[in-house]
């Protein structure tokens, strides 16, 4: 699973630095460095939406330090 987390401007107030390293913390602590790609990059042309992500190419919006782990673990099943 490759995991793109936005880090343009929009997204960087918003607090995408928070859950890349939330995102590290779940790989870390379930062991799942084989399972996860985490990447960076900039505007995914939706900075009104919140953090945006991707997971395997599906762009998530809305994407926050209390609902990141949630959206993974679903994707994980």
């Amino acid at each position: 699973m490759i995991i793109t987390v936005c880090i343009g401007s929009g997204c960087h107030v918003k607090g995408s630095r928070k859950i890349i390293a939330q995102l590290q913390r779940l790989i870390a602590e379930e062991k799942l460095f084989c399972d996860l790609e985490l990447e960076a990059c900039f505007c995914q042309e939706r900075c009104t939406e919140g953090v945006v992500i991707r997971v395997n190419g599906e762009i998530i919006t809305g994407v926050n330090i209390e609902n990141v782990e949630a959206i993974i673990r679903n994707r994980l099943k």
